[in-house]
């Protein structure tokens, strides 16, 4: 059997071609991706702590649904830079999300949250019935 790398070279362009077709058919997604949050249980409250960096505050939405605290941001960002010489455009997409489980026992009318440095908090005040109670043994 002789090498043939033309052949070699066709069969490749071959699997790089359905490579591409396949996602011409599956078109532009946006991904989004989990993030890591700290999820701190104090004694009269839970806190949510998580890094988004590059969002702005506008970009970020919470929400309860289910018993979860819903996290979400998404970026769209286009730049474009003209010189003499040169067009520079950029685009940036970037979606997170992340779903956490509250206890049963918090009080979702009071939660607060804060944007700072691309750190968000969220708040989650407990009720008096989810507080500790400690028992003194006798």
């Amino acid at each position: 059997m002789i090498f043939d790398p033309f052949e070699e070279i066709r069969r490749i362009q071959e699997r790089l071609n359905r490579l591409f077709e396949d996602f011409e058919r599956i078109g532009p997604r946006v991904v989004s991706v989990e993030f890591p949050v700290d999820v701190i249980d104090e004694e009269d409250r839970i806190r949510v702590v998580a890094d988004l960096p590059g969002f702005n505050k506008e970009d970020i939405e919470i929400w309860v649904e289910d018993g979860d605290l819903v996290i979400k941001a998404e970026r769209k960002e286009e730049r474009e830079e003209r010189e003499a010489n040169y067009l520079r455009r950029e685009r940036r997409f970037g979606r997170v999300y992340r779903r956490i489980a509250l206890p049963t026992d918090v009080d979702i009318e009071n939660i607060k949250a804060s944007y700072n440095n691309g750190v968000l908090e969220v708040i989650v005040p407990k009720t008096e019935k989810a507080k500790k109670k400690v028992i003194k043994i006798e």
